[in-house]
């Protein structure tokens, strides 16, 4: 008889919203017959709502627009968030495919802005560098309503959690693949960290591929790949003229799908994207808003937080990248829930100056479930209903050990990148 722990294994995997930087954004569709101040206006294409193209908010931009004095031509949107809109363009001067990241006007420089702006200035020579996402540029952007921050970054293709979902037999990503996107991830907090940065949040969509050969494909070819921009007119309900602060267009965000997906995994090269919630740890912010299923201990009991947080949640990271989905639950998920779980799983107890808030949270009407360790749990869920197997036992066994020393509740005693690097395993 399976036990109610074997359900973790038919979960959802983690569903956030992604820095539009990739190919792959996930956002809320909205309906664009919302009302600007005084005008109301119309378009077909679900996509950024209408009511932010307003002083102090979007700009709006035109695909073939050229900014920075011509330097970058827009070519196609990749996506669009609550802050920011984010396009595909052409860097002429460096004959090279970029992300254009324009902020809302309103906005006070933003803490990913002054992350970005610290990593441009610091050496590159530590070789995690090539696996974050870069600020190239920057630059300010006068528009009809107001004032925007321009950054241009490195454009990636797919993140890790989609080409889970839609490439990898067994939903899983293969041994080799895993192992090297592992390495890839911790040599890029190792690099942030020796920054004094913590990354805050993350997990397997904020882990992209990138696609090398994009950069040499002449623009007709490029926009192909994106797919066929589809654009709506934007028209007022009075009929009348469009002022010059709304976009006389909508453009949906590009559905580019990587046809050779399987080439990638094979040797694999990565970026860590969306620094929403990324800080400098001399400015550490009170509480971060990574995602349950991989936020770590200290998060939830409102302790002082570092870049150590990244450690935990690259575990987290690791063990969905072996097995295909998170060490906890995603689903109907609360912090009491996860402590739990936590407490299950981990070999380690909880530091005493977290135990009075935990009894707190166990007064919560919390089931008692049945207690699995890292290592079984592991096995359990990599060789569960016989899905695609490439690891062994022992193998397993290692990662779990592995894992295992990044999952500590006291941030102190939790391995760094550099001493789990030098674990055979990654040899």
């Amino acid at each position: 008889m399976v036990s109610a722990n074997l359900l973790r294994a038919a979960r959802i995997r983690i569903s956030v919203p992604s820095i539009a930087v990739a190919f792959f954004p996930t956002y809320v569709r909205q309906y664009h017959g919302g009302q600007t101040p005084a005008q109301e206006y119309r378009c077909d294409v679900d996509a950024e709502p209408m009511h932010r193209y307003r002083p102090g908010g979007y700009h709006p931009v035109a695909l073939g627009d050229s900014l920075s004095d011509g330097r970058y031509k827009v070519l196609h949107k990749l996506g669009w968030g609550s802050y920011s809109t984010t396009w595909a363009a052409k860097d002429q001067t460096h004959d090279r495919y970029v992300a254009l990241k324009i902020t809302v006007a309103e906005a006070r420089r933003s803490r990913d802005t002054e992350i970005f702006q610290s990593l441009a200035a610091s050496p590159r020579n530590h070789e995690g560098s090539c696996y974050v996402n870069q600020m190239w540029d920057q630059f300010t952007l006068i528009g009809p309503n107001g004032s925007h921050d321009c950054l241009v970054l490195d454009l990636v293709g797919p993140n890790i959690a989609d080409i889970i979902d839609s490439h990898c037999r067994g939903d899983r990503l293969p041994s080799h693949a895993a192992k090297s996107i592992s390495r890839q991830v911790l040599q890029g907090i190792d690099y942030l960290a020796s920054n004094g940065i913590g990354h805050g949040d993350l997990h397997t969509r904020n882990i992209a591929l990138e696609i090398p050969e994009l950069h040499l494909l002449s623009e007709r070819d490029f926009i192909t790949r994106l797919g066929e921009p589809e654009m709506g007119l934007v028209t007022r309900r009075d009929g009348k003229s469009l002022p010059s602060n709304i976009p006389t267009c909508i453009v949906r965000p590009s559905s580019f799908r990587h046809k050779d997906v399987q080439r990638l995994l094979s040797s694999p090269s990565i970026k860590t994207i969306d620094f929403g919630e990324a800080f400098f740890n001399y400015d550490a912010l009170n509480t971060l808003h990574t995602p349950l299923p991989v936020r770590a201990p200290e998060i939830v009991f409102g302790d002082r937080l570092d870049n150590r947080v990244d450690l935990w949640s690259t575990g987290c990271l690791m063990f969905e990248l072996v097995t295909g989905q998170p060490p906890f639950d995603v689903v109907m998920l609360t912090p009491p829930m996860l402590v739990q779980q936590m407490i299950e799983l981990i070999d380690d107890e909880l530091p005493s100056r977290w135990q009075v808030k935990w009894k707190e949270m166990e007064g919560e009407g919390l089931q008692q479930q049945d207690a699995w360790k890292l290592q079984s749990w592991m096995e359990e869920v990599y060789f569960h209903n016989n899905k695609h197997v490439e690891f062994t036992r022992d193998e397993l066994r290692a990662i779990a050990k592995l894992i295992a020393r990044l999952m500590r509740f006291e941030p102190s005693t939790r391995a760094t990148p550099s001493e789990l690097l030098a674990d055979p395993w990654f040899q």
